[in-house]
């Protein structure tokens, strides 16, 4: 299988990077070797989370992380297919002024090792390669408008537990974060590898040139 692509597990918490990333001592589970596409319950997450902050927000999610795509090889190598992080939230304070904040951005490519056993998946990142989010953000207030670039998130210490199901053609990842934003779910089709080659030929194409 040509080795090109796979997940961004964990858009909403920087992944804990490891120092080494080397290939699993083990054979990795026949059943998550493969391409995969589907969705996740990362909108409805980042929407609870918003509206359990003190101030009156309205937040709209929709189409943030999606689609989620995946490849994982027979030796637990994986890359992931870039996925959307659109979003909007609205702030209302005491005072009844609004301040929202508009999203516009997606994922890195993540490259590196997963290991799994007994259930649960342990990933470690090559070096450069642990994803993160570019794009821009627009705040607007009732001052007015200003856009910024979404900087990269640094690299933090916490690694999530991540458990998941395989059974033929569908896989279920569930990766368990801090509260508010509690326990997000994957659900994985199998899918051609061809499709994430095309995919990704593509938006390399639409790519602008300096």
């Amino acid at each position: 299988m040509h080795r090109a692509l796979l997940l961004p597990l964990i858009v909403v918490s920087s992944p804990a990077f490891s120092q080494t990333c080397d290939v699993p001592a083990g054979p990795i589970e026949t059943c998550l070797v493969g391409a995969w596409i589907g969705s996740s319950t990362i909108p409805q997450a980042l929407e609870r989370a918003m509206q359990s902050m003190p101030d009156a927000i309205r937040a709209n999610f929709n189409d943030f992380g999606r689609p989620v795509g995946m490849v994982v090889y027979d030796d637990g190598f994986f890359e992931t297919f870039p996925m959307g992080a659109n979003g909007s939230a609205a702030f209302r304070d005491d005072d009844g002024d609004v301040t929202t904040f508009q999203v516009n951005g997606q994922t890195t490519t993540t490259v590196g090792y997963m290991t799994a056993l007994g259930g649960t998946l342990d990933l470690c990142y090559l070096p450069s390669a642990q994803g993160n989010l570019t794009g821009e953000m627009t705040v607007t207030t009732p001052d007015g408008s200003s856009t910024v670039p979404i900087f990269a998130m640094p690299d933090n210490a916490f690694t999530p537990v991540i458990t998941y199901t395989c059974s033929g053609n569908r896989m279920q990842q569930m990766v368990a974060l801090p509260a508010p934003l509690g326990t997000i779910t994957y659900d994985l089709s199998r899918v051609p590898t061809s499709m994430f080659e095309d995919a990704m030929a593509a938006q390399i194409e639409d790519l602008p040139v300096d």
